[in-house]
């Protein structure tokens, strides 16, 4: 392979990934629901994250601080908490989300504004389930008298 046609592989791959849905949803979103989206994206796209935010954000080093640094997790009040790494390097675990309806409804406002389709939208919503690691709920049909009934949702 000539250097020409390696340099229009390398550009190919580049456009390829900025038109991708990851592509769309990282140029589109904002603020927390852009730190929520790269840790999701992080999550479940690990091997592509670096290329894919070069390919996105030209001359990107790394993320700036504050920033996520783990999956999220749900307590048993029903809001969502992630641990965020400060300028200082410590980690503190921080309320993201007051509930799985806020974070749901703040991902599809992301999808719409990006005008992702539909199959978009079933990968992007797959990848923010597999964020959430963890549901520390009270089971709702939860009966203290069985002794063999689930104290938590998960």
């Amino acid at each position: 392979m000539d250097e020409l046609s390696k340099t229009l592989d390398a550009f190919s791959r580049k456009q390829e990934l900025r038109e991708s849905w990851q592509g769309k949803l990282l140029r589109t979103a904002q603020g927390k629901t852009g730190a929520v989206l790269l840790s999701v994206l992080a999550d479940s796209y690990d091997e592509i994250m670096l290329p894919l935010l070069k390919a996105v954000f030209p001359g990107f080093i790394e993320p700036a601080l504050p920033c996520l640094c783990s999956s999220a997790k749900i307590g048993y009040t029903g809001a969502i908490f992630a641990e965020v790494m400060l300028e200082d390097g410590r980690k503190e675990k921080r309320l993201i989300y007051f509930s799985s309806a806020e974070l749901q409804d703040d991902m599809r406002r992301l999808a719409d504004r990006a005008k992702l389709t539909d199959s978009e939208r079933l990968e992007l919503f797959i990848a923010v389930k597999k964020w959430v690691v963890a549901d520390f709920r009270l089971d709702p049909t939860f009966d203290p008298r069985d002794p063999d009934a689930r104290r938590l949702v998960h």
